[in-house]
């Protein structure tokens, strides 16, 4: 809780000494000791997790230490990536990877230690909170933007692994990153570097720049500031191989062991197989692609206009054929649709493929920052410190054109499908779904120049997507100040006060996104030229798909104060005690860049979530902690918070740990503690938001199957489809409850050797979440789109332009968020740490880090028990990313005179590719068809049951020419291992993992870059 004596007793100098002889050089990457650069004598710190001092570097709680150094001997030169890539971050995290697009958590990055949600991790800067992010993941998980932290100050970054509620509040159910910022900083510091993929893409820059001055022993004050620059640009799906930059699948066919007749002499699997029905195939997923048996996919929208003509019930009269023949597919690809391969298609027809064309797999982004510090001794006995940071992040995104055929999300969730052009068309018109009644005729109004049919009488219908593409840009700004003062009196009392304001504004302006009321005024007017779309002017753009502009805003402010002292001697040592409190402010004001418009429900965007929250809340807290070293051998720690929350919840959240070291060279140590989390701003008074899953139907299903064939088998119905699901806020939901508990051992068998080993154990009641949709899917294709569960409402999708009478897909399902299940997550992290020295000049630091996941169980209110450890699950919370049993990072680190070179390697386990939340279930591939698991175009071959391992390994070097002067290189994947295949995770959106392949999706990178220090 005390930033203040963090910051003033464990933050080293800004240069550290170059280690020699039997002195520590660079701590590795992780450390059982709870403060970096420790040495072999003991010192008095105060580590995360604890307002005690202490003297000695093991504490009964677990705790990971990344120092500076060591991140960047591993090439890592952002906090957000750092800590992505701790094997305690589990399921639910939210990653660079995540940020193409993502309408909730756009270009924010954060963890999920032990995969409980990115809300039951806090974020801490120099131990004191921070404003969170104004969106919420998921439309209700609050949360810190790792984005938002200056990079180049930090002097260590503390992870604790345990639940720290009793003395940090609510919010950490799970664990506590705390991101220590340096305390002194002498002279001039320049770093710059540059980097690019080898495939030539995702160049990256960066330079910052700290100036410091005065010395604290001798000066009695310093002062620094520091400023600092990033560029990322954007990676594209269309520069890396197949299958990731493209949506033709059509060549990814079953396997055929011990078949070598339907392969040719090249070993392509031959047509003839194929149409002998001897193997079947994955489909093609470009817009009117033909799939390996040349069956057409089924009719679908581009952005070249398809009309067909209508008669006076709007039945077709004539086929799809291209608006503008003369102009043909324009940048599209023309091909020629057999006769009888569709019952709506042309003959000629245009292909178009989103993701060569449009999707990304990194965002171009920028960051920008400014941190400044003065510090100053007040006597012999007293400090003051004050902070002020500003951090700006842009991240830039596009997504693919929407359709003007399309479907606003809930609240009042309407389809503008089919979308028909008038016969006449006039100045004063007004757009209807029918357009039999736009106030045009021939006496006022002109034939329709963008129907064909105009002549002949007849509306026409037509099929398109908008030209543009959805551009999405985020602009966070942060900004934060704290002023403190800590010191001692009288007989060794000693207090910390401080007080820290933050604020972080969140500008999203969203372009290209359509209006489907003003999309039919302009059909009405025939003032939108759909026979060339190039042509139409600004203005008209501008009507139809106005840029949409949101400002979300979040704060937080807190007071605090501890007193401490040592009361008295125990055989160990002295009985320390330290009591605080503290008063604290938080808000968000989130508006809905979408809202509900009763009076006209088509007068809202297409694809634009409704969510937003606005809401305000003081809580005051009152806090102890108390350490007795019984002996010297034995050591017991209790702690515990009282909370008060001006809406209405209390608590009381205790915490009890031990230590029992029987001999110099082990221990054990354990925990338990209790906490509690109260709903969020969202989950309590939150608009209408809309997340969306992946399915598929399964062909053993009767009803799904029936489904199938009422739609021509085709890619509309054979293929995956997204439903999306609505959550609102609920009021009266009551807090989570937590109960955690670790039991580790420390060991350290020779002096430059140590190991840890730790269980931990958290049980969560009371999830807050959707209300259970067990039963909706299958009860919407069996019941002909009636649904009957408590709670829960649901709305079909688009229809099939092929067979638009039949049931269309299931597109919502609508609740709002409830109290409901339990949760267990349990598991094991291991360290390993070595140091070895060969000589006076030469060293090896090892260090290794692993988490393996026991169980990570949800227990519904029916008593069912969904075990999602292994698997892709839950989607929910990790939108299919999955919950692997096994992360690790071993890195090591050769140190020879001036130069070093440090080469580290990271693992995640493979998983089950059924999700267990959506019906899967592990171990049955088959039963698990249509939850996650894809299969081939004859829906019941699995394209894929087990998810992939992770593998990836970095080196870098660093040569220090002089005590001013070092450059070095970083080679990322330096093994340019590739991300692997993963039709399910992420929705089988981009055929790999984003939480876990981000590096391997890159590429191998080189970076390259000086240090210079006067």
């Amino acid at each position: 809780m005390s930033a203040l004596i963090v910051s003033t007793i464990a933050a080293p100098a800004f240069a550290q000494s170059t280690a020699t002889g039997d002195e520590p050089p660079a701590q590795p990457t992780t450390v059982p000791a709870t403060t970096a650069n420790q040495g072999d004598g003991e010192q008095e710190i105060v580590v995360t997790g604890s307002i005690l001092r202490r003297t000695n570097a093991e504490t009964p709680s677990p705790v990971t230490v990344l120092s500076a150094e060591s991140l960047q001997l591993r090439g890592i030169n952002t906090v957000a990536e750092a800590v992505q890539r701790l094997s305690a971050n589990g399921a639910g995290t939210i990653s660079q990877g995540w940020n193409t697009g993502n309408n909730f958590a756009t270009g924010a990055n954060a963890v999920s230690l032990r995969g409980l949600t990115v809300q039951s991790t806090l974020t801490v800067f120099d131990g004191l909170r921070m404003a969170p992010y104004p969106l919420a993941d998921d439309g209700h998980r609050n949360f810190v933007d790792l984005n938002t932290i200056p990079n180049a100050i930090i002097e260590r970054i503390e992870v604790l692994r345990d639940g720290a509620s009793s003395t940090y509040g609510a919010d950490a159910v799970a664990g506590v990153i705390n991101v220590i910022t340096k305390k002194q900083i002498q002279g001039v510091h320049l770093n710059g570097s540059a980097g690019i993929s080898q495939r030539g893409d995702a160049a990256e820059q960066r330079i910052d720049l700290t100036l410091g001055y005065g010395d604290l022993e001798e000066q009695g004050f310093n002062f620094y500031v520091n400023g600092e620059y990033q560029r990322n640009e954007a990676l594209y799906a269309r520069d890396r191989g197949f299958p990731y930059n493209t949506a033709d699948l059509s060549s990814q066919c079953a396997p055929s062991i011990g078949r070598p007749e339907i392969r040719n002499a090249a070993g392509t699997i031959t047509q003839t197989a194929i149409a002998a029905g001897t193997v079947t195939c994955r489909a093609n997923g470009i817009r009117n692609g033909f799939n390996a048996d040349g069956g057409f996919n089924g009719l679908l929208s581009t952005t070249v206009p398809v009309v067909r003509g209508v008669d006076a019930t709007g039945t077709g009269t004539t086929r799809y054929n291209l608006l503008n023949a003369a102009a043909g597919c324009r940048d599209l690809v023309a091909v020629n649709v057999p006769t009888g391969a569709s019952a709506t298609a042309g003959p000629v027809q245009c292909q178009q493929d989103f993701r060569s064309q449009y999707a990304q797999l990194l965002p171009d982004q920028d960051r920008l920052g400014f941190a400044g510090r003065f510090t100053a001794k007040l006597g012999d006995r007293a400090e003051f410190y004050a902070i002020a940071n500003y951090y700006q992040t842009i991240t830039r995104t596009q997504l693919t054109p929407l359709g003007f055929n399309n479907q606003t999300t809930p609240p009042g969730s309407v389809l503008l499908n089919p979308l028909f052009l008038p016969t006449y068309v006039c100045a004063n018109g007004v757009g209807t779904l029918d357009m039999l009644n736009t106030g045009c005729n021939a006496t006022n109004g002109t034939l329709n120049p963008n129907n064909p049919f105009a002549a002949a009488g007849q509306r026409a219908q037509i099929l398109s997507l908008y030209d543009r593409t959805r551009e999405i840009e985020s602009k966070a700004r942060a900004l934060r100040g704290v002023v403190g003062v800590s010191g001692s009196f009288g007989d060794d009392w000693r207090y910390a006060a401080d007080f820290t304001a933050s604020n972080v504004q969140l500008d999203i302006r969203q372009a290209n996104y359509l209006i489907p009321q003003r999309i039919l005024d302009v059909v009405a007017r025939g003032t939108y030229n759909f026979v060339n779309p190039e042509l139409n002017s600004q203005e008209i753009r501008d009507y139809i798909a106005p840029l949409n502009e949101t400002r979300s805003t979040s704060d937080l402010w807190q007071a605090q104060g501890t007193i401490s002292k040592d009361l008295f001697q125990l055989p160990g040592g002295p009985l320390q005690t330290a009591v605080g409190v503290a008063y604290r402010h938080e808000s968000i004001n989130n508006p809905s860049a979408n809202p509900a418009n009763d009076s006209n429900p088509y007068d809202r965007y297409y694809g634009v979530n409704s969510v937003g929250a606005i809401g305000s809340r003081n809580v005051k807290s009152a806090f102890y902690e108390v350490s007795a070293p019984i002996v010297k051998q034995f050591e017991v720690n209790a702690s515990g918070r009282y909370d008060d929350y001006s809406s209405g919840q209390k608590n009381f959240s205790p915490k009890f740990g031990a230590k029992f070291t029987p001999i110099p060279q082990a221990a054990i140590r354990g925990t338990w503690s209790k906490g509690f989390r109260i709903p969020s701003f969202n989950e309590a008074f939150g608009l209408p938001t809309t997340g969306y899953i992946t399915r598929q139907l399964d062909a053993k299903n009767p009803a799904q199957a029936a489904f199938i064939a009422a739609h021509g088998g085709n890619n509309y119905a054979t293929g995956q489809f997204s439903v999306g699901q609505t959550t609102e806020g609920n009021p009266a939901l009551d807090p989570e409850k937590s109960t955690s508990w670790t039991v580790g051992a420390i060991f350290e068998p020779i002096r430059r050797v140590s190991l840890t080993v730790d269980y931990f154990n958290i049980k969560i009641k009371g999830i807050i979440g959707a209300a259970d949709d067990t039963g909706v899917f299958e009860q919407y294709y069996a019941n002909n789109g009636v649904v009957n569960v408590p709670g829960i409402n649901v709305r079909p999708g688009l229809v099939d332009n092929e067979n638009p009478n039949a049931l269309p897909h299931l597109g919502f399902i609508e609740s709002s968020f409830q109290n409901g299940d339990s949760q267990e997550v349990s598991g094991i992290d291991l360290g390993v740490n070595v140091n070895f020295p060969f000589s006076d000049t030469v060293r090896l630091v090892s260090g290794f880090e692993g988490t393996y996941l026991i169980n990570f169980d949800r227990v519904t209110e029916n008593g069912n028990r969904q075990r999602y450890a292994g698997t892709l699950s839950p989607c929910d919370v990790t939108s299919c990313s999955g919950s692997p049993r096994w992360r690790a990072t071993w890195q090591n680190t050769l140190e020879m005179g001036p130069a070093t070179v440090s080469v580290t390697a990271y693992y995640t386990s493979g998983y089950d590719l059924a999700s267990i939340d959506y019906d899967g279930t592990k171990g049955d591939c088959l039963g698990s068809i249509g939850a996650s698991v894809v299969t081939y175009r004859d829906n019941v071959t699995p394209v894929l049951c087990k998810g992939p391992e992770t593998w990836n390994v970095d080196m870098s070097a660093t040569l220090k020419v002089n005590d001013r002067f070092s450059i070095y290189a970083n080679v990322l994947n330096i093994l340019d291992l590739k991300a692997p295949f993963d039709p399910s995770a992420g929705y089988s959106i981009n055929q790999y993992n984003p939480a876990w392949a981000g590096a391997n999706i890159l590429g191998r990178f080189v970076r390259v870059g000086a240090r210079v220090d006067f």
